[in-house]
């Protein structure tokens, strides 16, 4: 049974892609960094205090990615996109974000290592060649994206932020593939299956901005964001209560 921060997360959630759905920024200006509190508050909540290396990090991952979300809210998406609630735009919170985001990687890789059963070696140093789909995925996007921003002298301070943050995330994804056979299957399939959702999002990010921008692009984003939060948060909640 859901609790009642899980249920306010899913109403904030419909909430936030109507507004993107509608472009009402002053609803997404309310509900995009509310989305973050919520999910942290029921995850604070549901460790009831056990502050291990999971969950510490995670919450941190949590906390970097409300940065991320609120920086990215005052990025302009066109030349006459100034201001959000009188408050002023400026293409340069994209980086902000980036660095925020990739901080939450890098926590919730960290926290992805903190597994029930130690002793067994990860999956990805036992047999490699799981990692080959995410390794192609990674070079295909890459393929199209770095020449698309080197060739824009708009762009081109991006591409060597979005290479370095490419690899955060493919390092989270790689931590959350690790975790199989080493924690319960519920807590592994929750988190590998958020992860992947996240990566989507963020692939579709970089897409929208520097290949090919389409105008449900936002809408796809927050879904598989909020989505993917979401199943991450709970997966690592499966894992602590597997081991008491």
């Amino acid at each position: 049974m859901l609790k009642p921060l899980e249920y306010l997360y899913i109403i904030t959630a419909v909430v936030e892609i109507y507004a993107e759905a509608t472009q009402n920024e002053v609803v997404r200006f309310f509900s995009k960094p509310l989305l973050m509190v919520l999910l942290l508050a029921f995850y604070v909540q549901s460790i009831s205090g056990n502050w291990s290396k999971l969950n510490k990090f995670l919450a941190a991952s949590l906390v970097f990615s409300w940065f991320g979300d609120v920086a990215l809210m005052f990025v302009p998406k066109a030349l006459d996109d100034v201001s959000v609630m009188g408050l002023p735009k400026n293409p340069n919170f994209f980086l902000v974000g980036l660095a925020a985001f990739l901080v939450a990687h890098m926590f919730y890789a960290i926290s992805f290592s903190d597994v029930s059963d130690k002793n067994k070696a990860p999956i990805m140093r036992r047999k490699f060649w799981v990692a080959i789909p995410l390794v192609i995925y990674m070079v295909t996007l890459l393929f199209y994206l770095v020449p698309s921003i080197s060739g824009n002298p708009l762009t081109k301070p991006f591409l060597v932020p979005v290479i370095i943050y490419s690899g955060a995330i493919a390092t989270m994804v790689a931590f959350a593939l690790n975790r199989y056979s080493r924690v319960n299957d519920k807590s592994f399939a929750l988190v590998f299956g958020g992860a992947l959702l996240f990566m989507f999002s963020d692939s579709i990010i970089a897409i929208n901005k520097f290949l090919y921008p389409f105008e449900s692009a936002g809408i796809f984003i927050m879904v598989l964001y909020i989505a993917g939060q979401y199943f991450i948060a709970k997966g690592a909640l499966q894992q602590y209560k597997n081991e008491n």
